[in-house]
This record gives structure tokens, sequence and C-alpha cells, in this order.
């Protein structure tokens, strides 16, 4: 009996140094566990910068050739009917100069605007980073026939924040600074973005 007693508290000590020998491991295990899933975060973080400025330079590249081919459209369109209206001016002999004539027919054209160039980051309810998209401003504008600022008045009142481009870059590498400390983990909603963005944002 006391043979297998003492056979009983040696294994209850053998037991017990396993014990004693699991609990850091398994705790060292948590932590690591826990560093490798801030770094998978904030490698989606410099993902998604990667592609918000990708889209962002094509937008832009797009941009500067839809101004450029309107801009060359409407002079083109001009020159033609400050021509027509000069040479009408000369064969009708109606006391108006050539010249006249033909730039008040050209003013329309030689004047005419279009927005272009305005892009924003738009971050929509479900937060960052799934919930991220680029907005083309000006093209949209140009394509309801309205302001930019309607667009963005639009967006914002379905739940949309819109950051300048240079704007979220700094939010996303301080966003990805919180991940990697431990004090920020993703999602980070828009509702919450929106909370804590003049802190964000206030070094710009």
């Amino acid at each position: 009996m006391v043979g297998c007693q003492s056979r009983v508290e040696a294994l209850h000590r053998r037991a017990r140094a396993q014990v004693d020998v699991l609990l850091p491991l398994n705790e060292f295990f948590a932590q690591e566990a826990e560093r490798l899933r801030r770094h998978d975060q904030a490698r989606s973080l410099e993902a998604l910068g990667r592609k918000i400025a990708q889209e962002v330079s094509d937008i832009q590249r797009a941009e500067t050739a839809a101004s450029y081919g309107f801009n060359q459209a409407a002079l083109i369109t001009g020159l033609v009917k400050f021509g027509i209206g000069s040479l009408k001016a000369l064969a009708s002999h109606n006391g108006e100069h050539p010249l006249t004539a033909g730039a008040r027919l050209a003013r329309d054209d030689f004047a005419r605007t279009a927005p272009f160039g305005e892009v924003r980051v738009a971050v929509g309810p479900g937060g960052v980073p799934d919930d991220v998209n680029v907005v083309a401003l000006s093209r949209q504008a140009r394509e309801l026939g309205g302001a930019e600022s309607e667009v963005a008045e639009r967006l914002e009142g379905r739940g949309y924040l819109l950051f300048m481009p240079e704007t979220f870059t700094t939010i996303l590498n301080e966003l990805k600074d919180k991940v990697l400390k431990g004090t920020l983990a993703l999602p980070v909603t828009s509702s919450s973005l929106g909370r804590h963005r003049e802190g964000l944002s206030r070094t710009l």
C-alpha cells in the first residue's frame, strides 16, 4: 500500500512538473499567435495601401487624358464655329464685323468647362480593410451632369466617409502602427473611423 501511494505521489509530482513546463509554453504560443495575427493584419493594410495607390494613379492618368480630349474637342469645335460665323458675316453684309460674328458663335465652346481630376477614397459601412473604394469624383459628376460636391454628398448620405488619397495613406499608416502595437484590431468600421478621424489625422 505504501509503495502504491509513493508511486501515485511520484506521478503527481511528475504531472505537476509537466504542467509547470506547459503553462509558460501555452502563454508563449498564445503571444506568438497574437503577434502573427497583428502582422497579418498589418500586411493586409499594406496591401490595401498599394491597391489604393495603383487605382488612384490609374484614375488620375485617365482624367488627364479625358481633360486633354475635352479641351481639344472644345477648341476644334470653337474654331470651326468661329470660321463659319466669320464667313456668314462676310457673305451676308449685315454690318457685323466677321471676327465679332465668329467670336459670338464660338463663345460657348471656348468657355465650355467640365470637372476633371478629383479623386477620393471612400470607406463604406464595412470599414477598413474590406469596404474601401476609390471614387472618380469628377468622372461621376460629368456622367451625372452635376457638380463634384453633389456626388460627394450622395456618397456621404449613403454612409461613406470620403478622404483625399494622401490623407487616407497617412491614416492607413497610423492604423498599421496601432495594429502592430496591439492597440487596435481589424476591421475598423466606418463609424469608428469617423469618431477617431480627427485624432488619426491630427498631424495633417
